[in-house]
């Protein structure tokens, strides 16, 4: 993962004073190239200790490795298309406001590549294909990305259990079995209703895999596997557009991954398509 990516996404959650770092090298990056944890800690304004831990606190074993791996993402992030910064403003006209839209997305998008390892994603999809009835638990916006997931998953004949209704999804939870599997999204890993239902079906032995924002939080650590996303966005958050766009991309990615390991998916597509090929309107 990226320590540009890492930084994004676990800002939030720092205290003022690992923010203070933090945007000094999300702003200049590049520049640490040239700087010891000495230096670097001068042209901040804070101890050289101070930086330690924070490369610590990013898992880095120290400076050395926290620094060799930014320079590296700061030569990954200039050849991605360039971004405009700042958020949409009221007066921006519609092609600024598509520009800033479209970039803000691919940022996200990339991000949340970054944050999942490749063998994560595979066993995340080696678990969905596997798993015999498969309960989505979502509320709001993430309710709309599990039934997309979920019909997607009806296509290829999975056995699959979404509701909207969160005391639906508690009770279906407790008819789990260990063969089963509970599919908790929740953007910021605190919705009770959704950790109950994780809970719930854990505790009839389901596995749980989790989507959530890249932080420590309740949902993830009582999840069998974790899957996250980067989304920041500010005051946009209301409308969950970031999140939900990054969402989207890794349980699509998760059914082409499914799809492409399972030998009857083509078969079982065709036989979707023809089912509703009738409705078509044919003059």
């Amino acid at each position: 993962m990226g320590s540009l990516a890492k930084i994004r996404a676990m800002r939030d959650a720092m205290s003022n004073h690992e923010r203070r770092i933090a945007d000094f090298l999300l702003e200049n990056g590049e520049a640490v190239r040239g700087h010891s944890s000495k230096s670097l800690a001068d042209n901040i304004g804070v101890s050289q200790s101070s930086v330690v831990k924070f490369s610590q606190k990013l898992g880095y074993k120290g400076y050395s490795d926290f620094k060799l791996s930014l320079t590296e993402s700061v030569a990954r992030s200039a050849m991605l298309p360039k971004i405009i910064h700042g958020d949409i403003a009221s007066d921006d006209d519609v092609t600024t406001v598509a520009q800033k839209l479209i970039s803000r997305k691919a940022l996200a998008l990339n991000e949340t590549l970054l944050v999942n390892s490749e063998d994560t994603l595979l066993r995340a999809a080696n678990t969905i294909q596997g798993a015999g009835r498969i309960l989505f638990a979502g509320v709001g916006a993430s309710s709309l990305v599990a039934k997309d997931f979920a019909f997607k998953l009806m296509k290829l004949g999975k056995s699959v259990l979404v509701e909207s209704d969160t005391h639906v999804q508690v009770a279906n939870a407790a008819t789990l079995g260990e063969d089963d599997l509970v599919f908790a999204i929740s953007e910021s890993g605190l919705t009770q209703e959704v950790i109950r239902v994780a809970e719930t079906g854990a505790a009839e032995g389901a596995e749980v895999l989790s989507l959530t924002r890249y932080s420590r939080n309740p949902l993830a650590e009582i999840s069998t596997l974790s899957l996250f996303c980067v989304a920041n966005e500010s005051e946009a958050r209301s409308s969950s557009i970031l999140a939900r766009t990054a969402q989207l991309m890794i349980t699509d990615l998760l059914f082409i991954l499914i799809s492409q390991r399972d030998g009857k998916a083509k078969d079982m597509f065709e036989r979707s398509r023809s089912a509703v090929d009738v409705f078509r309107r044919r003059d």
